[in-house]
């Protein structure tokens, strides 16, 4: 049964996180229109000066709970600890780096499907500029013809049927970092027969900026986790090789540059995993959300 006093919950991995950016997250679920569940799941890295913003916040807001992952969970095991411990038949997600719309959930539960999705777009660094777009066309995702493709247009933000996503097992810790959330679990829930609804409004605001997040990590880690998915869908060789050239140049580095030069990668030459961002010259060595 859902807690009666909250319409959905709002699930929040974290490691660790800019403060003031981890403050502005939180307040954006907090405080949205629909009174919401908020779960910031920490992790035995978490640093005190994020758990010191979360125990200020939680002073003012009693709908923020703060759990610590099980020992040894990693962002898989976080998420699905969240949806565990979510007390609403609804449940959304929402990564620390990113805020939401203040009517995002009140305009997702307008519809009754197991997957609500808004459209997002990137955000500067401060919030203050859009860069680009991620739509979420109602007219278009019917046009697709295949479930990857569908599995590929939704994105964040989502409000999901919790008993659907545990039923499937939540994220799949199998994957890694890269698309485990999203992409493979929501290929999963449509496999499963999950209902969809797309909303066009742009409620979700990445933070698209190149420091440390999941999308920044090494391009060859994350195509990686991508080639996992897709044989786990009984992709076939042909067709990977075709995805993973598609998708390989959103990975390790900010959208909007990926936007600019898709081929950003072979003019900035290979880069290994825990060198330095030949984009951003930032080094991958954890991931924020992670």
């Amino acid at each position: 049964m859902s807690n009666p006093t909250y319409k959905a919950s709002i699930v929040m991995p974290l490691k660790t996180q800019r403060d003031s950016w981890l403050e502005e997250s939180v307040l954006s679920a907090v405080m949205q229109t629909a009174l919401c569940e908020v779960l910031v799941i920490t992790s035995d890295l978490t640093p005190q000066s994020n758990l010191d913003v979360l125990s200020k916040l939680s002073k003012g807001h009693s709908n923020l709970k703060v759990l610590r992952r099980p020992s040894g969970a990693q962002f898989a095991g976080a998420i699905n600890f969240g949806f565990e411990s979510a007390t609403c038949d609804r449940v959304g997600l929402l990564l620390t780096d990113d805020i939401l719309d203040l009517a995002t959930v009140a305009t997702c539960l307008s519809f009754d499907a197991d997957i609500v999705a808004t459209a997002r777009c990137g955000m500067n660094v401060d919030m203050t500029e859009r860069l680009w777009e991620g739509k979420a066309d109602p007219v278009r995702y019917q046009k697709l013809k295949t479930i990857e493709e569908r599995a590929s247009y939704i994105d964040h933000f989502m409000l999901l049927n919790r008993a659907l996503v545990l039923k499937i097992g939540g994220v799949d810790p199998n994957i890694g970092l890269t698309g485990a959330d999203d992409y493979d679990m929501v290929w999963t829930l449509l496999e499963a027969g999950a209902s969809v609804k797309l909303i066009p409004e742009f409620l979700y605001r990445m933070r698209d900026h190149g420091e440390t997040r999941l999308t920044m990590r090494d391009q060859n880690a994350q195509v990686a986790d991508l080639r996992k998915i897709l044989a786990k869908h009984g992709i076939c060789e042909e067709d990977i090789e075709r995805l993973v050239e598609a998708k390989k140049k959103w990975y390790g580095t900010p959208g909007y540059v990926a936007i600019q030069d898709p081929d950003w990668y072979m003019h900035h030459g290979e880069f290994q995993e825990g060198s330095s961002n030949p984009v951003t010259g930032h080094r991958e060595d954890s991931q924020r959300n992670a």
